[in-house]
């Protein structure tokens, strides 16, 4: 095994990059999609983690990400370590891959990053692929919770129109019109996908455009939601990529704001 370390260009990588460090020490690579599929085919050396280990039931509400502990303990089993560098993949424009971009993000683990067109990219370009599965050894995880890219109903419930704050629902148009949080803009979080390809965004200048006029600015704090997290993961890596970097996502999203005495959303 090649035994130089991994640094990431970004939070998102091609996959020349990843596979010309394919065998690099430290460099561990997480297939998001079901078991299935993983086990017919994979970038080599990769590991499976359905996106549904990542999350768990709180009093009601589905897809909590996992406490530290039990996080900590899911990372050691796939073979990360708190000195890994980490590329995730799926086979949905990067939206699972994100979900475990962020959940790494929020336990103090910055060196992870989607790969740009996950599976289906990668096979169409005829990139190197195995069925052998894997069995990682054991690595050691610290989960240190970073505050800074969370939100939660009681951060968002003191700071209700606040002007340094920005609130995106990245929730259909649909489900924003049935119900949402105080002042926040629509912005589905499929619209940072681009037409006709797999890549996980469209061009940034684009989307820096669109959010610009949603009064996003790289000197407020954005608040990304859905309804449990998961699509916010997308447009949290997107806005990241795009060089936002006040970024937090509300984990419990609408499903929890919805049901919380004493707050209020808008029709």
């Amino acid at each position: 095994m090649t035994k130089r370390s991994t640094s990431l260009p970004g939070i998102v990588v091609e996959p020349a990059w990843l596979e010309s460090r394919l065998g690099d020490a430290g460099l561990r690579i997480v297939d998001m999609r079901e078991a299935e599929p993983f086990r017919r085919a994979h970038v080599p050396s990769a590991v499976q983690l359905g996106l549904t280990r990542l999350g768990t039931n709180v009093g009601g509400l589905d897809n909590v990400l996992l406490p530290p502990d039990d996080f900590a303990a899911l990372m050691e089993e796939l073979g990360i370590s708190s000195e890994s560098t980490v590329i995730a993949y799926d086979d949905q424009w990067g939206l699972a891959a994100a979900r475990l971009v962020w959940a790494l993000h929020r336990y103090g683990h910055r060196t992870v990053a989607v790969l740009n067109g996950g599976w289906d990219r990668w096979q169409e370009e005829g990139r190197p692929r195995e069925d052998t599965l894997l069995v990682p050894e054991r690595a050691r995880f610290r989960a240190e919770p970073d505050d800074a890219v969370a939100a939660t109903t009681d951060w968002l419930a003191a700071r209700t129109g606040a002007d340094g704050i920005v609130l995106l629902d990245t929730r259909t148009p649909g489900e924003f019109e049935q119900g949402h949080l105080p002042r926040a803009k629509p912005w589905d979080w499929f619209n940072a996908v681009p037409a006709g390809a797999w890549n996980v965004a469209r061009e940034v200048g684009e989307l820096r455009s669109e959010w610009t006029e949603l009064g996003v600015s790289k000197d407020r704090e954005v608040v990304v939601y859905c309804r449990s997290g998961m699509r916010a993961a997308h447009t949290y890596v997107a806005l990241k990529l795009a060089g936002y970097d006040h970024v937090r996502l509300y984990d419990g999203s609408w499903q929890e704001w919805s049901m919380t005495e004493g707050v209020r959303g808008e029709p």
